[in-house]
């Protein structure tokens, strides 16, 4: 036992001593870090970015939400599964939670009869509170006195219930991924009367901290932060956004006031305009980021009201669980449930891919959101507001304010559609609108006076669009795309791309920005959008999103240079008759006008040929930009198309060019040949002015089978073989010759000489001696 606890000692000191020799990168060995803030340890392993991925992918994140639905609860107008009724809201909308999780007015459990099992009384309150009308909106998409709106809310509610209990709890819960039941755009405040677990670890944290160093831990650190500028991610004149430096979740951030604020009620309004400008700007960016409306879990921390914490900071806290893309997550499950935290993704990369990020996605908001009037007009002519068939429709009524009573027509009717004591206010709902109720309504005021009129246009919301990427050279590539469906409405295409890259690996720390950006339609409004100064051995991400009045729809495709690259056609493709070869074409072409004049990848080709009244096409792939075909029919006009590739085999063979013609030569050999060993070329005479031009081959197909024979070649034919059939039959002769003098005879016959003895012995010869 000694002897191996001493050799496991020494193989431990060997270990440190090596890795002290080499180098330490954060990005590449990993390492344990501390949360000062929960007291807690998180392990750090950069290099796991680079393993493949073959675990769970989430389904796309993107789809089409309906503006109002009648039967969900957060809508307005909606009825909610306790029976209440929600008012007809333009702004935000704060209720109780029809099934919320803490109620004020429970029996308390009782003293404990032992220690190990403890229970005391848990009392609260649980609100939902509804940020805007519509469902189709999320947070970056509002506008800043929206989200200034919820700011307040937030800040006015905390300071109700914060006079009830010592913790108040803001959060949201976005995207399905983070267990959101709702798509319309809310958060959700508990109220209870302990404190929870992580608000204890961070009071306990903050206040060790001011007493040992006599300030707030996390004004400290954000001080610090600014100092360094290694994690910053936005900053402004009142607030700056972070990646902790102990971050667990991979794109988490850490929201931090400038100034020492202790709860959301004390924030000055300068403070929360900056508040909603900066987190408008935070969420773009997640968006931005794996082009998706990004999934996360915030959440406040702010301190009790009467307990005068001096050592507390306020801040938020955002948790995104998305890893690699839109449809990966991370997931805390083995060693995170059962040791500790642990991430992939450094925070110092994670802040330079967020800190990155541009506005594409911006336009999308512009396009979905207009809030400049009680009835938002973002699409086509004044007057004309759009639905879905099929679907419950809101119209109102434009020339007078919100929750103003009228009464509604169609245009030259005198019916009454609905009147002012509706509960509607300016609004007419028309349930599962079809093609019938396509048309003009008009809204009057109770005075009789014409308050306005509204064209309805029912559609469908727009569908993925289908997309295709081409390069038709190694520099620059195109993508056009098409509807999936026809949504009968006006629809728009916004457009942009990235080049991908893994997270943590070394070609994204080499490159400074990887987008996206514009991929500009050309021309403007086409279906197609061209990216210039693409690098072969990149990859890809092109973003087309088909918008239309009722939301938008995002395709996404992966392409790479070198796999969609497909040259144009060659040019320029001659067929000419070489003279006195009637067997031979000789062709020749160029190279594509779109391919680089000097280029760095060359192309190879392939030709066809054939007699224009056969189906069948022969084939060769020539050496360079010309071949001499030597098989072709004599007599007959033969079409020849060529078609272009790189020659290293990257994308695809380009298409056919255009047919060309010829018909082999039927006149003697010229008389000289050049040196070169190419035929001397005889120019044509020119035809009689009078003379008619040859009529052009028919292009019907002939019922005779092809037919390559020639009389020159049969007489050559014949003549070999009567010299091959002489030769080997002169060697079946003399095989069999040899054959014969060689064969053995019987032991008593006499002795054959041997083939190369005399045939007259020796001793006959005349004056032989005798031996």
């Amino acid at each position: 036992m000694s002897h191996s606890g001493a050799g496991s000692q020494q193989r431990q000191q060997e270990s440190e001593g090596d890795a002290i020799a080499t180098t330490f990168l954060a990005s590449e060995h990993q390492h344990i870090r501390y949360n000062p803030l929960q007291d807690e340890w998180v392990l750090v392993s950069a290099h796991r970015m680079k393993r493949p991925w073959q675990g769970q992918v989430e389904p796309s994140l993107l789809k089409t939400v309906p503006r109002h639905d009648p039967h969900n609860p957060l809508c307005p107008g909606a009825t909610r599964a306790n029976g209440e009724v929600n008012p007809h809201y333009d702004g935000t909308f704060l209720f109780d939670n029809d099934f919320p999780s803490l109620q004020p007015d429970v029996p308390n459990p009782g003293p404990s009869d032992h220690p190990l099992f403890q229970a005391e009384a848990a009392r609260g309150v649980c609100k939902v509170l509804c940020f805007h009308p519509w469902s189709d909106v999320t947070l970056p998409l509002m506008s800043v006195p929206e989200i200034r709106a919820v700011v307040d809310m937030w800040a006015s509610v905390t300071e109700e219930l914060g006079a009830q209990y010592p913790w108040v709890q803001i959060f949201e819960n976005k995207g399905a991924m983070m267990g959101s039941s709702n798509p319309h755009p809310h958060c959700q405040v508990w109220a209870s009367s302990f404190l929870p677990d992580i608000a204890q670890r961070e009071e306990r944290c903050q206040r060790a901290y001011q007493s040992q160093h006599g300030e707030p831990l996390l004004m400290e650190y954000g001080h610090q932060e600014l100092l360094r500028k290694e994690r910053l991610v936005l900053t402004s004149e009142h607030w700056l956004v972070l990646v902790p430096f102990w971050a667990v979740w991979p794109f988490q951030t850490l929201l931090l006031p400038r100034r020492h604020v202790r709860r959301l009620p004390e924030l000055t309004s300068a403070e929360r305009d900056d508040l909603a400008f900066i987190m408008k700007k935070l969420l773009i960016k997640y968006d931005n980021l794996f082009e998706t409306s990004f999934p996360y879990t915030m959440g406040w921390h702010g301190s009790e009201a009467e307990a005068k914490w001096d050592h507390w900071q306020l801040h938020a806290h955002y948790y995104p669980p998305l890893l690699r893309s839109a449809t990966i997550r991370k997931f805390m499950v083995g060693y995170e449930m059962l040791a500790q935290a642990q991430r992939e993704l450094t925070p110092e990369q994670m802040s330079s891919s967020c800190s990155g990020l541009s506005r594409v996605l911006v336009a999308v908001a512009t396009a979905l959101v207009s809030v400049s009037s009680s009835c938002p007009q973002a699409w086509g002519p004044p007057g004309v507001q759009y639905g879905q068939r099929g679907k419950s429709m809101t119209l109102c009524c434009p020339g007078v304010t919100a929750g103003t009573p009228v009464s509604w027509f169609r245009d030259g009717e005198t019916r009454l559609l609905q009147g002012p004591d509706s509960g509607l206010g300016h609004e007419l709902v028309l349930a599962l609108a079809d093609s019938t109720d396509e048309g003009t309504y008009m809204c009057r005021t109770l005075d009789g006076a014409l308050g306005g009129m509204v064209t309805l246009q029912l559609g469908y919301p727009p569908a993925r669009p289908v997309v295709s990427c081409r390069a038709a050279d190694y520099e620059n590539f195109s993508c056009t795309w098409n509807p999936s469906q026809v949504s009968g409405l006006p629809t728009r295409y916004l457009t942009s791309y990235r080049k991908k890259t893994v997270p943590g690996a070394d070609g994204q720390r080499m490159s400074p920005s990887t987008g996206p950006w514009p991929c500009p339609q050309d021309p403007p409004a086409a279906a197609r959008c061209v990216v210039h100064g693409a690098e072969f051995w990149s990859q890809y991400r092109i973003n087309v999103t088909e918008v239309n009045p009722l939301g938008a729809s995002t395709r996404l495709l992966d392409v790479s240079l070198q796999s969609i690259l497909r040259p144009d056609p060659p040019q320029g493709l001659r067929v000419e008759s070489v003279p006195g070869y009637p067997r031979r074409l000789r062709a020749s072409w160029t190279y594509p006008a779109s391919w680089p004049r000097q280029p760095h990848f060359l192309l190879k080709f392939r030709l066809q040929y054939r007699p224009v009244q056969h189906p069948a096409w022969s084939m060769v792939e020539p050496a360079g930009l010309e071949e001499v075909i030597t098989d072709a029919v004599a007599g007959l006009p033969h079409a020849v198309r060529v078609s272009a590739r790189d020659f290293l085999d990257a994308g695809t063979w380009s298409a056919w060019s255009p047919e060309a013609w010829g018909t082999p030569s039927t006149g003697p050999l010229p008389k000289e040949i050049p040196a070169g060993g190419q035929p001397h070329m005889q120019p044509e005479e020119n035809p009689q002015p009078d003379s008619p031009a040859p009529p052009r081959p028919s292009l019907l197909p002939d019922p005779r089978p092809l037919d390559h024979r020639d009389p020159l070649e049969q007489m050559a034919v014949l003549a070999s073989l009567g010299i091959f059939s002489f030769l080997g039959l002169a060697a079946g002769a003399l095989a069999l010759g040899l054959w014969l003098r060689l064969k053995p005879v019987g032991k008593d016959g006499p002795q054959k000489p041997g083939f190369l003895a005399p045939m007259i012995p020796v001793d006959k010869l005349p004056g032989a001696p005798n031996l």
